[in-house]
């Protein structure tokens, strides 16, 4: 059977990776709802990991080296497959952060102290919003949405901040043990949105050639 057109497969390349955010992001959305509320049957089932981000990462994998093997894509093609594949690894990398989270929640309960619970409810809202816009990007290409992820992503370094204040404050009541495992925990968070910003990066890169910060919008 004949390859699909170029084109054809380029669209699929992204809709693979919005695939792998999408997952990636409901993954993390059900481990911090296992950290916070304690609920350890989510939190188990979470860290099992998805396998249909395993699929979709072979399915780009496959897709792209027909792509190049076949097409032999040049310019703006060239580097939509690349950043795809590129993509394909922050995506991969997120669902494996999210799973961490779970594994946590798994471990002991209440994983987190209560003084700093919202803050990691508002920290998995942020990064999820992140990861479900970087699918969006990655499915349209829309530069614009891309570079907005940028503002978000300040948002969850702020809340970082904030938390480690809390925890490093002299009335912090739990111990150094407790404000340890809450920093490696928000940097699970803080990571996650990382990667979902850099796959946006990625899709700016595919689409014009260059960053976002060397864009005028």
């Amino acid at each position: 059977m004949a390859a699909p057109p170029l084109a054809t497969q380029l669209d699929q390349l992204g809709e693979c990776v919005a695939g792998m955010c999408s997952a990636a992001s409901t993954a993390l959305a059900h481990a911090t709802r296992a950290l916070v509320e304690g609920r350890e049957r989510l939190a188990a089932k979470t860290a099992e990991g998805d396998p249909e981000i395993t699929r979709l990462r072979e399915e780009t994998e496959r897709i792209a080296s027909e792509a190049l093997a076949i097409h032999s894509p040049v310019a703006g093609d060239l580097r939509t497959v690349v950043a795809a594949l590129r993509a394909t690894s922050d995506a991969d990398r997120m669902a494996r952060l999210a799973q961490h989270v779970a594994a946590a929640a798994v471990r002991r309960t209440p994983c987190v102290p209560a003084e700093v619970a919202p803050a990691f409810r508002e920290m998995g809202r942020v990064a999820v919003d992140l990861g479900r816009k970087a699918a969006e990007v990655a499915r349209s290409r829309n530069v614009i949405l891309a570079v907005e992820l940028d503002a978000a992503d300040d948002a969850m370094d702020e809340l970082h901040r904030r938390m480690f204040a809390v925890m490093m404050h002299p009335s912090w009541p739990h111990g150094v043990a407790a404000a340890v495992d809450a920093t490696l925990l928000a940097r699970y968070y803080e990571r996650f949105a990382d990667h979902a910003v850099k796959i946006a990066h990625l899709t700016v890169y595919a689409v014009t050639g260059g960053e976002p910060e060397a864009l005028s919008l």
